[in-house]
């Protein structure tokens, strides 16, 4: 195994060096490490950590920044159980889980589970297959992509319900991000992304088309310090699926190919971290 100092001179490389992954935890087995269907993945920034949505084992584990095992959560049953985890965020030290269950689970990071927020529905606070989630670092708002019911909730600090936008425009938001301009939105459905402004104005959409952005069944995406775009695409024309990497301007600058990708997250120092259907790999 490398050590961290190893992986971060490897990682810190343009991202097309990134061809096979360095680090790989494969889900066969019963061990405790390995995964079933993983579906979204993020890094607590302040140790490293990396938190995984084992959607099949009904958990979140967490590894290492070797990818080694630490510890795993989710209650089994009562308010804190989980079912179907899908997306992940973490703001200092608590972690929002949305799940196929239609709510939201807000843990401690150290696996403690603190509250739910929300039921089926289409109203405030109400959701259908909630999916890809993320903090407002500034203010500890909290942005997620209801996808079933077409629309962006965001709640506040407190995790109440503040407001919503995007009906008129998006079909299945899957996954959202932030940058300090814009929200990014990525419609699965409509295969293409729309941006909106912090007004909650819809600044422009860019479509799968030609040789720029194409998406087939694209699933979570992230964006680096410099405002490049990592999209998951579970089956491309060209293979079993990639992850395909654009600039700001939507102009293609990479695919690294890797069969059936789900959750991606990526540091400051371009470590890319992707969980498929095969496990938790590290380029």
């Amino acid at each position: 195994m490398a050590t961290a100092n190893t992986l971060e001179r490897i990682f810190s490389v343009d991202y097309k060096s990134k061809i096979q992954p360095i680090v790989s935890v494969c889900m066969s087995g019963k061990r405790l490490e390995n995964l079933n269907r993983p579906q979204g993945v993020t890094i607590d920034n302040s140790t490293g950590d990396i938190y995984v949505a084992d959607f099949l084992n009904n958990c979140v584990k967490v590894f290492d920044c070797n990818g080694q095992i630490m510890f795993k959560f989710g209650d089994e049953e009562g308010e804190g159980k989980m079912n179907g985890p899908t997306g992940l965020a973490i703001c200092r030290d608590r972690i929002l889980i949305s799940q196929t269950n239609d709510c939201i689970l807000n843990y401690q990071v150290n696996g403690e589970f603190v509250s739910r927020i929300g039921k089926l529905g289409q109203g405030e606070l109400e959701f259908q297959y909630p999916r890809g989630l993320t903090f407002d670092e500034s203010n500890g708002e909290v942005y997620i992509g209801d996808s079933n019911n077409n629309r962006i909730q965001i709640l506040s600090k407190e995790l109440t319900y503040k407001t919503q936008f995007g009906q008129d425009n998006l079909e299945s938001p899957v996954d959202v991000k932030l940058t300090k301009e814009f929200i990014y939105i990525l419609d699965q459905s409509n295969l293409c992304f729309h941006l909106y402004n912090y007004n909650l104005i819809l600044h422009k959409s860019i479509f799968s088309r030609g040789r720029g952005l194409q998406l087939i069944y694209p699933k979570f995406f992230d964006i680096d310090n410099s405002n490049n775009i990592l999209i998951t695409d579970y089956s491309n024309i060209s293979s079993s699926g990639s992850i395909s990497i654009y600039n700001s301007q939507f102009d293609w600058i990479h695919k690294i190919s890797i069969p059936d990708p789900n959750g991606i997250t990526v540091n400051n120092r371009g470590r890319v971290i992707v969980v498929s259907n095969g496990g938790l790999h590290m380029f």
